[in-house]
């Protein structure tokens, strides 16, 4: 072998040696660990702080996200917000089911009643409990938050399990983004428009769906019924995304959804 060509691989093998591979974090952000007596398992939070958290002593609303995948996302938006300004800083927790069987616990967690179809499901009772009694508690305790201004954001199941909240509890959460919500759960048996007809408090509702996705229809039905409704209370809108499937909904949705739920209004 040439010896300079043994030369340059030498110096290569000293340079990966002293230059060794690091996992990537993201700035202001935490991992926790909450065990839940209410549905007997372990949940991860991905906690994402706003800047400024660690000096001042400030409070500032929650946001609560449902499946760790969107962890990345909403550190990102969280991030960049500082520059956009479109949504006031929040604490931005998200709710992990972890990395093992995860479609299957969340599955059971965030469908509102059994089905055949999927073994396991209708535990939202349950879990809606883990949040309300065990979850915003520990969050409340451990963050300086502003407990009068709570967000919910889900897609698919967990944009079911949102509008389930919503119609359980109705004061719990003041915001909620429910990106393609999987509405049509049980037959379409479980939502009906009587549920909707008033709330006590004021709530934020942004709903979508995208326009080629299986749940286009049953949203869009479920809008329009809202739209006869008007229920009193209620703040909603209702976005179709052209081109957008299932998951590709969730870029363009979950900012815009998030955005209006807090009041920004694009200037004309």
């Amino acid at each position: 072998m040439n010896r300079w060509l043994c030369v340059l691989l030498l110096c290569a093998t000293q340079a990966f040696a002293q230059n060794p591979i690091r996992p990537v974090s993201i700035a202001g952000s935490e991992q926790r660990e909450i065990a839940s007596t209410k549905t007997g398992m372990r949940y991860e939070l991905l906690v994402s702080l706003p800047d400024g958290y660690s000096v001042n002593q400030q409070r500032y609303p929650v946001l609560y996200v449902l499946d760790g995948w969107h962890f990345p996302l909403m550190a990102f938006l969280q991030d960049n917000n500082r520059f956009s300004q479109r949504m006031p800083p929040v604490i931005i927790v998200n709710v992990s089911h972890g990395s093992t069987n995860v479609m299957a616990l969340r599955a059971h967690d965030f469908t509102p009643s059994p089905v055949a179809s999927v073994p396991g499901s209708g535990g939202a009772a349950a879990f809606l409990e883990f949040i309300e009694q065990e979850l915003i508690p520990f969050v409340d305790k451990t963050y300086r938050t502003n407990p009068a201004d709570r967000a919910l954001l889900g897609h698919s199941y967990g944009g079911l399990f949102a509008l389930y909240a919503l119609q359980q509890r109705p004061a719990l959460f003041q915001r909620i983004v429910a990106a393609s919500p999987a509405i049509g759960w049980d037959q379409n048996r479980f939502f009906s428009p009587d549920k909707f007809k008033e709330f006590a408090s004021p709530v934020r509702l942004d709903l979508s769906v995208g326009a080629v996705e299986p749940f286009y229809k049953e949203v869009v039905e479920f809008s329009k019924q809202l739209e006869r409704l008007k229920p009193r209370g209620l703040t909603y809108r209702m976005t179709v995304y052209p081109h957008e499937e299932h998951n590709s909904v969730r870029l363009p949705a979950f900012p815009a959804g998030l955005y209006w739920v807090y009041g920004w209004v694009p200037k004309p």
